[in-house]
């Protein structure tokens, strides 16, 4: 099992006001307790640093999350 826990919406609003007040990656990365390649990436990801949205940013990583999935034996056409 992965040590990895994903970023929540209130993480992506804080990365967003981060951005918003000018504040460096590193202290976007420390208030948030993560690390700073977290960050990065995900700001890269989504927009980067001139156009983040928190809001979308959640939205594509609910999308993602939901097509990753294996699809339900009993949802597959001919069952």
């Amino acid at each position: 099992m992965s040590p990895y826990i994903h970023l929540t919406l209130k993480d992506r609003e804080s990365i967003l006001l981060g951005i918003s007040t000018g504040k460096t990656l590193d202290t976007i990365a420390k208030e948030i307790g993560r690390s700073k390649s977290t960050v990065s990436r995900e700001i890269a990801r989504n927009g980067g640093w001139r156009s983040y949205s928190a809001a979308t940013a959640q939205d594509r990583y609910r999308r993602v999350r939901l097509a990753s999935r294996r699809p339900r034996i009993l949802d597959r056409p001919g069952t």
